[in-house]
């Protein structure tokens, strides 16, 4: 499914969309595939996998472990592409691939835009990846018919914002605020300020993440921004749950569920 028709779904619906994000290969493939199906199936609109790299920029400690631990266990590029090939095949949500420029440069630019496509990626983020100097990503996504999404931080102006939407494709992803993800957000007047900005600015519709954690956050989040982020949230709930042996698809579930309402 194309991610513009999910959100021209969210929109005509009235309501706020909802982005889940898991670690492949954390705390193994199969689990990880398991939180992936329970998420998706437990309404968020759009899926975000992250294959992890050993230098995560922008995340904080619970992404940054996850990531870690999943290479510890032996996490490949290869193991990342047929997990999400195996989750589009069974959802019906877009599946989106988030990772770091490194990631995407050793394995081959267009080859990881192709790869991704063959797996039934619906979009691309690549935040460490500048539009002037991505090494053609932009190009080969738009070639292969794969969104490629850009970020925007608070301090980016509004000619670049105007800029990256312009060029972008589906939605700018806004982070909430300065800093690593993790901590919690509190969606005070500089959060509000900020977004009113983005969309102000932006011809794309906005995802907003960054420490966004319960269902009371998302609400708050209606009128602001379209989509809603939810990452840090997850990948805690999966540790707690595979450490103390519970059912990975009905925790996560649920949990998803709890968040839309």
């Amino acid at each position: 499914m194309k991610i513009k028709e999910k959100i021209d779904e969210i929109a005509k619906n009235k309501k706020i969309g909802l982005m889940g994000h898991i670690i492949a290969g954390f705390p193994n493939i199969e689990t990880s595939y398991l939180a992936a199906i329970a998420v998706g199936g437990g309404g968020v609109d759009l899926l975000e996998v992250q294959f992890p790299f050993s230098d995560p920029t922008a995340d904080g400690p619970t992404i940054e472990g996850a990531c870690y631990e999943a290479l510890s266990n032996g996490f490949k590029i290869a193991d990342g592409f047929e997990l999400v090939k195996r989750v589009t095949t069974t959802l019906t949500i877009p599946i989106l691939i988030m990772t770091y420029s490194n990631i995407v440069f050793k394995y081959g630019v267009e080859k990881f835009v192709k790869k991704s496509k063959e797996s039934g990626v619906s979009g691309l983020i690549v935040p460490d990846l500048p539009l002037e100097n991505d090494e053609g990503l932009n190009k080969y996504c738009q070639n292969y018919g794969i969104d490629n999404i850009f970020v925007v931080a608070p301090g980016c102006s509004k000619d670049r914002i105007k800029k990256l939407s312009q060029n972008g494709s589906a939605f700018l992803y806004t982070v909430a605020r300065r800093g690593i993800t993790g901590k919690k957000t509190e969606i005070d007047s500089s959060v509000t300020e900020w977004l009113k900005l983005v969309k102000e600015n932006s011809v794309l519709p906005i995802a907003t993440g960054f420490g966004i954690q319960s269902k009371a956050q998302i609400d708050e989040l209606i009128t602001k921004s379209d989509i809603a982020v939810v990452g840090s949230y997850f990948v805690n709930a999966i540790k707690d749950a595979f450490q103390k042996g519970l059912d990975i698809k009905t925790t996560l579930s649920n949990l998803t569920k709890n968040l839309i309402g």
